[in-house]
């Protein structure tokens, strides 16, 4: 009889260097070699000293196997001011001062928001990363360049998503227990094949009756209460309806075709849109 290998967890710690100035600049701190020791020593690390290393005073610190959270140095940083005591760092005044304000985009976004909301749309919020089926396939279009993750955590989330649409139609996806209309809008960034942010605003709206001309308000409420100036084209875009889709530039908007509602397994008929938010703030800083 063929005897089985028995397999045992690793339990042996995993060494990081510290280097002890790094941890005193950030603690605003003067602890010495002796005074780390003991201080990391207090949250069950091991310590060695390692001596100076390009001019840097490292010490060799031993994680415990059970510590799957310590991954960088700041993290023993942390655990060093947790067993020195937080109530014993001294509060410095700031020798400075300056006015804080809000950044740009993020108060134009507010000011679209409270349009959306306004309007009768609900806000959600989903994730950034999402995966090549959801993104593309059931949105009726091919699979396009965007970037990846090395090492993802599930198949479900291994790219960053490029556009917004398909996060709202996998909430309608569900929501289907829920009562109609369902009115839905997102603010979120999203990100380009090049690896840039590019922050976009887009909307959903499911009900038996809704239409093509219900989505062009919508959209068109927008934009004209931000005043920037559009054209509004016929286009063709495989996620929508043929001659139900339009576009201004910088967003599309139009009835979701019926094969994409089949992808998501709705039996109620949705309309949307998406507008680049970056194009229209630019757009609306030229009128």
């Amino acid at each position: 009889m063929q005897e089985t290998e028995t397999k045992t967890p690793n339990l042996n710690p995993c060494v990081m260097e510290l280097d002890l100035s790094y941890a005193n600049r950030l603690l605003g701190t003067c602890f010495n070699e002796t005074e780390v020791k003991l201080l990391l020593e207090k949250m069950r690390y091991g310590v060695e000293f390692s001596g100076k290393n390009n001019n840097k005073n490292l010490i060799k610190v031993l994680v415990p196997a059970y510590r799957t959270d310590v991954l960088h140095q700041i993290d023993l940083v942390e655990d060093i001011a947790i067993a020195y005591g937080y109530e014993n760092f001294k509060p410095e005044m700031l020798n400075s001062h300056t006015i804080g304000k809000k950044d740009k985009r993020e108060k134009f976004s507010e000011t679209i928001r409270e349009l959306m909301l306004g309007s009768g749309f609900r806000e959600v919020m989903t994730l950034t990363l999402t995966n090549e089926r959801d993104l593309f396939l059931r949105m009726n279009i091919e699979p396009e360049e965007a970037v990846a993750t090395e090492n993802p955590v599930s198949q479900e989330h291994g790219i960053a998503r490029t556009w917004l649409l398909p996060s709202l139609m996998s909430i309608l996806e569900n929501n289907k227990n829920r009562e109609y209309p369902q009115e839905l809008f997102e603010i979120g960034e999203c990100v380009t094949s090049g690896g840039k942010n590019n922050k976009k605003l887009a909307g959903v709206v499911a009900h038996a009756k809704t239409n093509f001309s219900e989505i062009k308000a919508a959209v068109v409420g927008v934009l004209e209460s931000v005043g920037v100036k559009y054209e509004i084209k016929n286009s063709v875009h495989e996620s929508f309806i043929e001659g139900r889709c339009g576009e201004f530039g910088f967003g599309f908007f139009g009835e979701i075709h019926p094969k994409v509602l089949e992808n998501f397994d709705l039996e109620t008929p949705v309309c949307g849109f998406e507008v680049d938010m970056d194009e229209l703030i630019e757009g609306v800083g030229k009128v």
